[in-house]
């Protein structure tokens, strides 16, 4: 168990430096070794490479704790490119970031609180039994009914702006175009929103009040023992998204829960013009009676009607398949395309953009998506977005950052559909996309 966490400018600059060292000396290492390799032996060393950095990422985020862990899993759900041994460490780090001790969470309760949690509850379990990327989450009762208490990890507010070198680093030499820079802004402009707890709350009880589905559960919050660090929410009872897998479900529940999600995204993207945007595995409780419960809302996007206009208007006309002159057009008016002469910006759509068209209208070109038979989806995806980095290297910095936002958002959780080798109906969300 690990009891002191670095909070200091210093002392996370001491730990984020000791990683970048202990990387560089692990790659360094490894080019040299593999100078006088076979084919076959080179690319076993370069596995052994990968797993050697990825063993120091994750130590180092179990140390900082927080921001980099967030950042590292939200980088795993969505850039599937990475080399597989990343993936199987950060998949790890869940669930199972080393807790801090009791005696900090009874400080921390008592600051924001007023008085310690035996005090505050009728009943409060010590022992964590979740870990969310920010804070962990504890069982408590008031009333004899169950509620899950989360509690931010401290030093957290003031890591977020210092605690990007260690990824950032990282991923430059994982990443084949080494641009990370636009997903680094735009996790940390996420960030500062997820560590106040008052805005989870808000968001929370927007989604209850508003998203409205006879088997989406949505937790009420406690709002009497809520503060910015501490978040109090009734407990859903059902399984984990691995527990779920693990109990070798059949096709129809695999099918069932994977439709609530992609519809549950749909109906928060035109009815109540807000989405969940972390599409991490551990935010959905698969819960009895066919339902589905949905935690976790500080990651949220709300979308005004001139966006969803626009992105409305350029899928269907991409579904129509319109002629490459009117999607350019289109492109132009969302600001992923700078002015110049249509033949330029024609060619760049052509060559950089419409590659991108393909692979996420794939999902509506049919009534039916079968994420078993098409289990590279998401890797497709992300080669692409690579290539194109590749062919353009200001590409996606000049996008609409709602656009790529939603579209990265919508492929982290087909990432899912696919481990859950699930099939879905795309026509409800076509019907929402048209009209």
């Amino acid at each position: 168990m690990q009891n002191k966490i670095p909070t200091s400018k210093r002392a996370r600059g001491a730990v984020v430096g000791k990683a970048i060292f202990k990387i560089g000396v692990a790659q360094s290492k490894g080019v040299v070794k593999r100078a006088f390799m076979s084919k076959k032996r080179k690319e076993e060393s370069q596995k052994e490479t990968h797993e050697e950095i990825a063993k120091v990422i994750i130590e180092s985020l179990g140390t900082l704790k927080g921001i980099s862990v967030k950042i590292a899993q939200q980088v795993a759900l969505g850039l599937p490119f990475l080399p597989k041994e990343y993936l199987d460490e950060i998949s790890k780090s869940f669930n199972s970031i080393p807790p801090i001790n009791r005696a900090l969470i009874r400080k921390i309760i008592k600051q924001e609180l007023g008085a310690y949690p035996q005090e505050v509850y009728e009943s409060f379990d010590t022992e964590a039994f979740g870990a969310a990327s920010l804070g962990q989450v504890h069982l408590a009762t008031l009333l004899s009914e169950k509620f899950a208490v989360k509690v931010q990890y401290p030093g957290i507010a003031k890591s977020i702006d210092s605690d990007m070198a260690v990824l950032k680093f990282a991923l430059t030499r994982f990443a084949k175009g080494g641009n990370v820079d636009h997903l680094i802004e735009e996790v940390q402009a996420r960030l500062h929103e997820e560590v106040d707890y008052e805005i989870e709350a808000d968001n929370t009880e927007y989604f209850y009040k508003n998203l409205k589905h006879d088997l989406i559960v949505i937790p009420e919050i406690e709002r009497q023992y809520s503060t910015t660090k501490v978040l109090t929410s009734s407990f859903l009872e059902g399984r984990s998204f691995k527990e779920f897998l693990d109990s070798n479900p059949s096709q129809e529940e695999r099918n069932h829960y994977a439709q609530l999600i992609f519809d549950s995204f749909f109906i928060g993207l035109y009815h109540i013009q807000m989405i969940h945007a972390d599409p991490n595995p551990g935010n959905f409780i698969f819960m009895e009676n066919k339902k589905l419960g949905v935690i976790d809302f500080g990651c949220v996007k709300k979308l005004d009607d001139d966006f969803l206009t626009s992105f409305s208007k350029l899928h269907v006309s991409l579904m129509d398949k319109l002629p490459d002159e009117e999607i350019t057009k289109q492109y132009a008016e969302l600001r992923m395309i700078d002015d110049d002469t249509p033949k330029k910006m024609l060619e760049f759509y052509q060559e950089v953009i419409k590659p991108l068209d393909r692979i996420y209208i794939e999902i509506f070109n049919e009534d039916f998506y079968d994420f078993k038979e098409n289990s590279d989806f998401s890797e497709r995806g992300f080669n692409i977005i690579m290539e194109v980095q590749k062919k353009s290297i200001t590409a996606v910095h000049n996008m609409n950052e709602e656009y790529i936002f939603v579209d990265r958002t919508l492929l982290g959780y087909y990432a899912m559909f696919e481990k859950m080798e699930a099939c879905i109906d795309t026509r409800f969300a076509q019907r929402l996309v048209r009209y």
